[in-house]
């Protein structure tokens, strides 16, 4: 008769088929978000499927067409680049409500944390990997992503919306940037989530804090971020022409020694005082402000680089709330 003497833990040489890659936490972080990261991974391969196509059609499209046919057939691609662009604006809400929010807060909700750090297990070690994972694979797809439609975006930068990137969702859906507030806005949903305790609380306030403050700074936070270039011009004169890629953001009134003046300062007045404020102030000229497409990457290196510090930060939050706390 055979008697078990002697019970071996297992190990690593052991470790189940299919799980060589994620093990221990990292695998049970994998299972818990499965869906929601399955999820994430396919439309990744989608859309990056539609930026290898789309590019091509551009393309080819502007490469046939005559200088005065481009603008009338970019038209026909411009509701697929509008479609594309919105869903990558929308891409770091959704991450931050639907993944971030309850990350935390559903493993609360059901005793999850509490069962899993009773099994041998660190807690910080749970908590680390239960944020490590998801924000890693985050991390990978934002940027394929960002790759893959700045790769499509760059092949009509200057047609695409008569080349007006400023105006556009440009500077916050390629490069860097679409990266680093996809990671902010999860972490702010995993911190809420760590806080608030309840799934459905952490994702409404999380919804409702990233729309409204984006709706107030998303369309003036670019301007702390770069120096614009100016154009001056002899007023009555023809003015001046900007080049592709060149985008006008303000304009003003200046006399000959450069003194700068609102662009209304004699506007709104009858063109017998309005040629005397012109000669009280001794304005000359007409000047423009603008970008050059060639500081768009200037401009969203330094808003990454302010992000991911705020996500540190968070996360670093996170963690001291998690092991402070009882779960």
């Amino acid at each position: 008769m055979n008697v078990l003497t002697k019970t071996e833990a297992p190990n690593d040489s052991t470790a189940a088929p299919g799980r060589t890659l994620l093990r221990g936490m990292s695998w049970v972080a994998w299972r818990r978000n499965r869906t929601a990261l399955l999820l994430l991974i396919g439309g990744t391969v989608l859309f990056i499927a539609f930026c290898v196509y789309q590019r091509a059609l551009l393309v080819d499209f502007v490469n046939s067409a005559k200088a005065t046919d481009v603008d009338q057939l970019l038209s026909n691609d411009e509701d697929r680049l509008g479609n594309a662009f919105f869903v990558l604006s929308s891409l770091p809400l959704i991450l931050g409500v639907f993944l971030g929010a309850p990350l935390l807060a559903a493993e609360q909700e059901n005793n999850t944390l509490r069962l899993t750090t009773t099994q041998s297990v660190a807690r910080l070690r749970v908590i680390g990997t239960t944020l490590a994972v998801p924000l890693l694979i985050i991390a990978i797809l934002t940027t394929l992503t960002s790759v893959a439609f700045t790769w499509m975006w760059r092949s009509v930068d200057t047609l695409f919306f008569g080349g007006d990137w400023w105006n556009s969702s440009v500077i916050y859906t390629t490069g860097p940037l679409l990266v680093a507030l996809s990671l902010f806005t999860t972490s702010f949903g995993i911190l809420a989530g760590a806080v608030l305790r309840r799934s459905v609380a952490a994702m409404g306030v999380t919804f409702i804090t990233l729309t409204v403050g984006a709706m107030m700074v998303k369309d003036r936070i670019a301007s702390f971020f770069v120096t614009p270039h100016q154009i001056s011009y002899r007023m009555g004169s023809e003015g001046a022409h900007l080049k592709p890629g060149e985008v006008q953001v303000d304009n003003w009134v200046g006399t000959a020694d450069g003194k700068l003046y609102g662009w209304g300062t004699c506007v709104r007045m009858t063109e017998a005082e309005s040629a005397a404020c012109v000669k009280k102030h001794g304005i000359v000229n007409e000047v423009i402000e603008y970008v050059r497409l060639d500081q768009l990457p200037g401009i969203q290196w330094s808003m990454t680089g302010i992000l991911l510090a705020l996500t540190a930060a968070m996360l670093a939050a996170t963690v001291w709330w998690m092991h402070r706390k009882s779960l």
